[in-house]
């Protein structure tokens, strides 16, 4: 397998995660849903914003309060990132998306939600491979802060 980023961080930092293969890329909450048998909060999304290029990393049946954002970071006028920004920013498609192995000086913040969460199924950066981990691995690894962001 080719060398993915959001995999070595995780291996570097030694945490324990377990990876998933697809037999076919998934692009939305509800494609891992149907892959991994899993429910929608177990699901995460991982967002960037335009502005201060904060990531954002929600539960998938959550949705993102910009007003929120915003205001924890003290910017006005967020926007989502295209595609191609996204791209830039993380090197990372839309759909893949990893809060792990992206440039450190990205700030991150995770919804508060995802703290009760037992497991929780990320992007690995690959449209056909997930990263599957425990809260207590996940808090571990997760280099940003954990606020209220979402409705």
């Amino acid at each position: 397998m080719e060398k993915i980023s959001s995999i070595k961080e995780l291996r570097d930092k030694g945490i324990n995660f377990e990876l998933i293969h697809l037999t076919q890329a998934v692009h939305s909450v509800h494609d891992v849903q149907i892959a991994c048998k899993c429910e929608s909060l177990e699901v995460i999304k991982t967002l960037i914003f335009i502005g201060k290029n904060p990531v954002v990393v929600l539960p998938g049946d959550k949705r993102a309060n910009i007003a929120k954002i915003e205001t924890l970071t003290r910017e006005q006028g967020l926007r989502m990132a295209k595609p191609t920004e996204v791209m830039t920013l993380t090197g990372y498609s839309v759909g893949s998306v990893s809060p792990f192995g992206i440039n450190p000086v990205i700030k991150q913040i995770a919804d508060n939600s995802t703290l009760s969460l037992p497991s929780l199924f990320f992007g690995s950066g690959k449209n056909d491979v997930l990263i599957k981990i425990n809260q207590a691995e996940f808090s571990k690894s997760f280099r940003g802060i954990f606020a209220s962001i979402s409705d």
